[in-house]
Formats: structure tokens, C-alpha cells, sequence
């Protein structure tokens, strides 16, 4: 499975979303199968973007007490403008690869330049 980056946006967004301090399941992604979705949660506990305990896939047992970690939320800040993210998509697209690191840092780029833009820079 190739990893998808709207799909771990769209992980990390509906886990902030929701109200509680822990998420007790995994989100449901609307366009995305179940098993996409574990395999993306899991490289995002990978990551350190979550904290979780893994399921014990084998007995049936569920997630438990996902939550996003402070890396997780300075990613999804960088990342969470629909246009900025869809102006990093088409810069990774152009470049024909991508990384996390290097999504955020073109993430990063872009809303200096706005802070820039906008004569707040120091």
C-alpha cells in the first residue's frame, strides 16, 4: 500500500476534531477502506505524529486512547490551510516525491512568505 498524504491529513484533522482528550477508535475517512486507514494510523504512531497502544489485530481488539502528539499538532498547524496544503501538493507533485519533512517545510516556506507578505516578519 502506497502511503497517501490526504489520507493522513485527513486522519490527523479528524482526530483533533474530535471532543475528547483520547480518541477511542480510529476515525472513519469517507473514500478510504478500513485497512487504509489502520496502515496510515499506524505510520503516523510511526512517526510520533500519535500516541496509541496497538490492537492485537489477531484477537479483534480495537484501538485504544489515540492521540495527536505535539509533533503531530505542529504538522497538522503547518498543514491545516486547505490552501496552503493544496499548494504543497502540487509542489511535491512537480518535484515527483515526498516526505513528511518535506511537506511541512514547504508548508513552513509558504506561511513565512505570508508573514512576510504581510510585514510581520522581525
Amino acid at each position: 500500500m502506497r502511503r497517501d498524504s490526504d489520507l493522513i491529513r485527513a486522519i490527523l484533522l479528524a482526530i483533533e476534531a474530535d471532543e475528547r482528550s483520547d480518541v477511542l477508535c480510529i476515525p472513519k475517512i469517507e473514500g478510504y477502506d478500513d485497512d487504509a486507514i489502520d496502515c496510515h494510523t499506524r505510520l503516523l504512531v510511526e512517526k510520533g505524529f500519535l500516541n496509541t497502544y496497538f490492537p492485537d489485530r489477531a484477537r479483534g481488539q480495537p484501538w485504544v486512547c489515540i492521540r495527536l502528539t505535539w509533533e503531530g499538532y505542529d504538522f497538522l498547524d503547518n498543514i491545516r490551510d486547505p490552501v496552503i496544503w493544496r499548494a504543497v501538493k502540487r509542489s511535491a507533485k512537480k518535484v515527483g516525491s515526498w516526505s513528511i519533512e518535506t511537506l511541512s517545510a514547504v508548508a513552513k516556506a509558504m506561511i513565512l512568505s505570508r508573514i512576510d507578505a504581510l510585514g510581520l516578519a522581525a
